[in-house]
């Protein structure tokens, strides 16, 4: 009697640590796609292609579809829901990104990079308005 109480007991405790061993192993994955890669460069967006949304509640669609195509260093092609394809410059300084002023709404006052991963992209412009409804924000993943 006493070996299967001895037996289970150690079998429910590999059990424990097998399961807690899968969860640390899994949270590791997780907080290596969210840790941030570092300082976006224009050499990190080097033909690299992005989708997402644009939401602003200043603009007359607060919500807007977003593709951002990355052809080089200093230029790349934008299209916007509902609008054509147009191409675009950028430069990248610091923590802030600024696009030709024939960018449409990307188009103004430099993006804030708020962050960064290989797979995601979060940019805010106007953060410091005192008006809230001018703060845009541009959530893009990366299109494999």
């Amino acid at each position: 009697m006493k070996y299967n109480i001895k037996q289970s007991s150690l079998l429910m405790l590999f059990a424990l640590f097998l399961v807690a061993f899968c969860f640390i192993a899994c949270d590791d994955q997780d907080n290596e796609e969210q840790e941030q890669v570092g300082q976006l460069t224009p050499e990190a967006l080097y033909q690299t292609s992005w989708r997402g949304t644009g939401h602003c509640a200043a603009w007359s669609l607060k919500d807007r579809g977003i593709g951002i195509q990355f052809v080089d260093t200093q230029k790349g092609k934008v299209v916007w829901e509902d609008y054509d394809e147009f191409d675009i410059t950028y430069m990248i300084e610091g923590s802030y990104i600024t696009f030709n002023d024939i960018a449409f709404q990307l188009a103004g006052a430099p993006w804030v990079i708020k962050s960064y991963t290989k797979n995601h992209i979060t940019l805010i412009q106007n953060e410091a308005s005192p008006d809230k409804d001018k703060i845009a924000t541009i959530e893009l993943d990366r299109v494999d």
